[in-house]
């Protein structure tokens, strides 16, 4: 199984991808410094809570994505 988040600067997401499926996204937004609501990393799914949005990170294995 591979999986991978990616801060993708082409949809301002942060994704997490399996297998080549896009598991869940969120707005880059929410992963600023200073962001007027950022979401509690209990509420977050597990792989998007890798700290703030750098625009081009991925973690995990690049096989995860399309």
């Amino acid at each position: 199984m591979a999986v991978c988040t990616y801060d993708n600067p082409a949809s301002s997401q942060r994704e997490c991808w399996q297998d080549g499926d896009l598991v869940c996204a969120y707005s880059y937004r929410l992963f600023l410094p200073f962001a007027a609501k950022p979401i509690p990393a209990a509420y977050l799914f597990f792989g998007a809570n890798v700290g703030p949005w750098k625009e081009g990170k991925m973690r995990g294995d690049r096989e995860a994505l399309p």
